[in-house]
């Protein structure tokens, strides 16, 4: 019997073999609770690694102050506030501990909702307001500067009104201002950083305004490598891994595209490690700081 469903097993793909192990996976290996403690553990090395402080005022006058649910309460002697180790953290008040893993799974799978939510018995709304939960505390954990050469060029969405009347809005919102361009990556990228972009005028004013050194690609000439080592074939590359990955979510609000934009970089940066590894560093680092965005905020947004 095995064998003949081995066999239809093969003429599934890739995608959906993929699925069907992890559904094989969730259903006769559950996340075994020692290993919820043990990243437990690892969590509260992370977010705590330069001593136990208060998350709410910072304070390292604390005691203990028992147990809820196995986990160790503290009680800030400064602020008179409770908190443990998942406080102001994505999963705070939780009662789906045992889910936790199989959620991060399916992030770094980058499953849809629906897919989620079927998956591990939850509401589509539970899973949605986990979702950017989670990303809004990767997003405040920022990123380092780029240094070398840095590529920069722009992509296109078309801007998404999900939940409107007005759903999907093609009109264009101008070209993108050197001082945009400033506002969002300005403070990303090092004094010491050759920019390398293409010969719109933006971009230029960008540099000079940032004294970044500039190198620009005249592709309406064809140029696609300069002196031989300047081009903006990796950033272009980029955009179109990132179309691919986000076409299937079949449009993103505007609103959250920030969100989604963080989410792909971290599969990114991470991509080298093998998945557990993956799904390890996105659950510990989705809880180093503190985060006090919750579900009200992501209702009213």
């Amino acid at each position: 019997m095995w064998k003949s469903v081995y066999a239809d097993f093969t003429d599934l793909t890739e995608t959906e073999q993929i699925e069907l192990f992890n559904a094989m996976k969730q259903d006769l290996f559950p996340d075994e609770p020692d290993k919820i403690t043990k990243l437990l553990d690892k969590i509260r090395e992370t977010r705590f690694s330069s001593g136990l402080a208060c998350v709410h005022c910072g304070s390292t006058s604390l005691k203990r102050n028992g147990k809820y649910r196995t986990r160790q309460r503290y009680l800030c002697k400064d602020c008179n506030k409770n908190f443990n180790d998942l406080t102001n953290t994505p999963f705070s008040g939780s009662r789906y501990t045992e889910k936790w893993v199989s959620y991060m799974e399916m992030m770094v799978e980058g499953y849809t909702l629906p897919k989620i939510a079927k998956r591990l018995k939850i509401h589509i709304s539970t899973a949605f307001y986990w979702r950017h939960k989670i990303l809004n505390a990767l997003s405040s954990l920022g990123y380092n500067q780029l240094q070398g050469i840095v590529e920069s060029d722009e992509t296109f969405f078309h801007e998404s009104l999900k939940g409107k009347e007005v759903a999907h809005r093609k009109a264009g919102t101008g070209r993108v201002k050197a001082e945009e361009i400033d506002a969002v990556i300005g403070e990303f990228i090092h004094p010491t950083a050759l920019l390398c972009t293409d010969t719109a005028t933006n971009y230029k004013k960008f540099a000079k305004i940032k004294g970044l050194q500039h190198e620009t690609i005249n592709a309406r000439q064809k140029q696609l490598v300069k002196k031989g080592i300047y081009h903006v074939q990796n950033v272009n590359n980029f955009h179109n891994r990132l179309k691919t990955w986000i076409r299937r979510f079949q449009g993103v609000a505007t609103k959250y595209l920030d969100n989604y934009l963080y989410w792909f970089r971290w599969l990114e940066i991470d991509k080298h490690l093998a998945f557990e590894k993956q799904v390890e560093q996105m659950l510990i680092s989705a809880c180093q700081k503190s985060n006090y965005r919750t579900v009200q905020m992501l209702r009213t947004a």
